[in-house]
C-alpha cells in the first residue's frame, strides 16, 4: 500500500505543491501513464474547486490532500476547512458544475458537509499500481477480479464450518484489521467453537479451496433475534454480487431456525453498510450513540479510524409480520409508531398483564468496548434503577442503554420519567428481545469522546431518527 499525505495553504503555491505530490506518488506506486492522468485531473481539480469555493480571496485556509493505493483504485480525498457548502454527489443531489467533469474520471465523487469538521472531497480512482504492497499477506493470494459471467460457476457459496475458522478470521483482518467490533471474531479458537456448537452460523463463499467471503448470524439463547454481520468481501473479489448471495444463505439459516428477525448495527462513519442492509430489507429503529469505541478502522476508508466514539443504527428484518402487543409511553408514542411503521409492523394494546418472576432489573458490563445494558422488567423498585445505573458508571461504562420491557412493565409512563431524571434519552427500538419482547432502548453517555455530529445517516428515516435523538437529549439535558 502506498499512503501520502499533505497539508498545504490555500494560496498560489498550493495547486504546484500538490501535482508535485501526485508525480512522486505516482513514481513510487509505479501507476501506469494513463491512469496517471486522470488521478493528475481528479486530485486538481479538486484542489482547484476548492481554492474557488471554500477560501475564495483567503490565502490562510488549510487544504489536506490524502491519496492511498487500494489494490486497483487510488482513494483520493480533499479536506478543506472554509466555506460550507451542500453536500452533492451520490445520493446527496448533483454535484456543483465545477465537479461534474471528475465523475468521468473516477467513481464515487461526493462533496461531504461536515459541519465543524469542515468539508470532504472523495472520489475512486481506477489506477494499476506495481508497487509493493507488505500489507496484503493475507491467506487469499491477490488474484485478478473475476467478472460476474464467471462467478456462478467459479465461487461457491455454502455454510461455514470449523475448518473454515482460520480463514474467516483472516479474512476479517484483511478488511478491518484489529478493529472489528466483534473483537473474538480475530480468535480462530472462538470461531471453531461457535460453528460446532451453532453459537455461530456462518456462510462464506469460496473460491479454489479459499474462503473469499463471509456473513454471520449470530444468534442469542432465549432471544427470537439475531444480528448478523461480519460480513466482509476480499478485495479482488468486490462488485461481483458476493454479499447478496451470503445474505441470502444467512437469511435462510435464519428462518430455518425459527427467528423473529434478523438485525445490523451499521456504523455511521460511511454510508455503505446501512445502504447494503437497507437493499435487504433492514429498517433502521435506533441510532445507538458511542456504541463503536474509537479507533474502529475498515479497509478502504484510511488508516485511522474516528478518534471518538462513535454511532451505530440498528436496523431490522421481520421474518414475523404478526402485530406487536406493547404498552407505549405517552412521551414516546408518536416516535415509537413512526418506526414501527418503518419497520412495517402494526401494533395492539398489550392487554391485562402478570408481574414476570426474576429480577426486576438486570445489568450486563461489556469491558472491552466500555458499555452498560441495563434492562427493566419491572417497576416495582424505583430506587434500584438509580443505584444500577451509579454501579455501572463506577465500573467505566461510557455509555449505559436502558432497555424498558413494553410489554410486562405496567407503570411504563413512570419508569419512563424516572429514567429520563436519570439524564438517558431516546435511541429507539429493540424488536424481539428477551422473552420475546419489544423494548424501548434510551440511552446514558458518560464521556467527552462520544461523536454527536458527524454522524453519517444515510436515508431520510434515519436522518431524520438522528434529529429526533438529539432533540430528545437537549430535552432532557436541559
Amino acid at each position: 500500500m502506498t499512503r501520502v499525505e499533505v497539508n498545504v495553504l490555500s494560496d498560489a503555491s498550493a495547486r504546484p505543491l500538490v501535482q508535485a505530490l501526485v508525480a512522486a506518488f505516482v513514481a513510487e506506486a509505479g501507476i501506469s501513464t494513463d491512469d496517471a492522468r486522470r488521478l493528475e485531473a481528479v486530485v486538481d481539480g479538486f484542489v482547484e474547486h476548492t481554492l474557488e469555493h471554500a477560501y475564495p480571496d483567503d490565502d490562510l485556509g488549510e487544504i489536506q490532500v490524502k491519496l492511498e493505493t487500494d489494490d486497483d483504485l487510488v482513494h483520493v480525498t480533499v479536506h478543506d476547512w472554509g466555506l460550507p457548502m451542500l453536500s452533492a454527489g451520490g445520493i446527496f443531489g448533483p454535484l456543483p458544475e465545477t465537479l461534474t467533469p471528475i465523475e468521468q474520471e473516477a467513481d464515487g465523487v461526493q462533496l461531504l458537509n461536515l459541519g465543524s469538521a469542515g468539508k470532504r472531497l472523495v472520489a475512486d480512482v481506477p489506477a494499476s499500481s506495481s508497487g509493493d504492497d507488505h500489507a496484503r499477506q493475507h491467506h487469499v493470494e491477490e488474484a485478478a477480479p473475476l467478472s460476474r459471467a464467471e462467478l456462478p460457476d467459479a465461487i461457491e457459496v455454502r455454510a461455514a464450518t470449523a475448518d473454515d475458522a482460520e480463514a474467516i478470521a483472516q479474512l476479517l483482518y484483511e478488511n478491518y484489521h484489529l478493529s472489528y467490533v466483534h473483537a473474538d471474531f480475530y480468535l480462530p479458537r472462538f470461531l471453531i467453537a461457535g460453528l460446532s456448537t451453532g453459537e455461530l452460523v456462518s456462510a462464506v463463499a469460496v473460491h479454489d479451496g479459499r474462503v473469499v467471503g463471509h456473513h454471520a448470524l449470530m444468534p442469542r439463547p432465549g432471544i427470537p433475534s439475531a444480528e448478523t454481520g461480519a460480513a466482509v468481501v476480499h478485495s479482488a473479489y468486490r462488485g461481483l454480487g458476493l454479499f447478496g448471495l451470503l445474505f441470502e444463505h444467512t437469511l435462510g439459516a435464519a428462518v430455518g431456525n425459527g427467528l423473529s428477525s434478523v438485525f445490523g448495527d451499521a456504523v455511521t462513519i460511511h454510508p455503505f453498510s446501512q445502504r447494503a442492509e437497507l437493499s435487504h430489507g433492514y429498517h433502521e429503529t435506533a441510532l445507538q450513540l458511542g456504541m463503536v469505541p474509537a479507533q474502529t478502522t475498515m479497509r478502504g476508508f484510511g488508516s485511522g479510524g474516528p478518534k471518538r466514539r462513535t454511532a451505530t443504527l440498528r436496523s431490522y428484518r421481520p421474518l414475523d409480520a404478526r402485530p406487536r402487543r406493547v404498552a407505549l409511553p405517552e412521551t414516546y408514542r408518536e416516535l415509537l409508531e413512526r418506526i414501527y411503521a418503518n419497520v412495517g409492523l402494526a401494533v395492539e394494546p398489550v392487554g391485562e398483564r402478570s408481574p414476570p418472576d426474576g429480577d426486576a432489573l438486570t445489568t450486563d458490563l461489556d469491558q472491552g468496548r466500555a458499555l452498560g445494558f441495563l434492562r427493566l422488567r419491572r417497576w416495582d423498585e424505583p430506587g434500584a434503577l438509580k443505584q444500577q445505573v451509579r454501579h455501572l458508571l463506577a465500573r467505566h461504562a461510557d455509555v449505559v442503554y436502558a432497555d424498558i420491557d413494553l410489554a410486562t412493565v405496567e407503570d411504563v409512563d413512570e419508569a419512563t420519567a424516572a429514567t429520563n431524571e436519570l439524564g438517558f434519552f431516546f435511541s429507539g427500538l429493540i424488536l424481539h428481545g428477551p422473552d420475546g419482547h419489544d423494548h424501548l432502548r434510551l440511552q446514558l453517555l458518560d464521556s467527552t469522546t462520544i461523536e454527536l455530529e458527524n454522524l453519517v445517516c444515510d436515508s431520510e428515516f434515519a436522518q431524520a431518527l438522528k434529529a429526533d435523538v438529539l432533540a430528545d437529549k437537549a430535552r432532557v439535558d436541559g
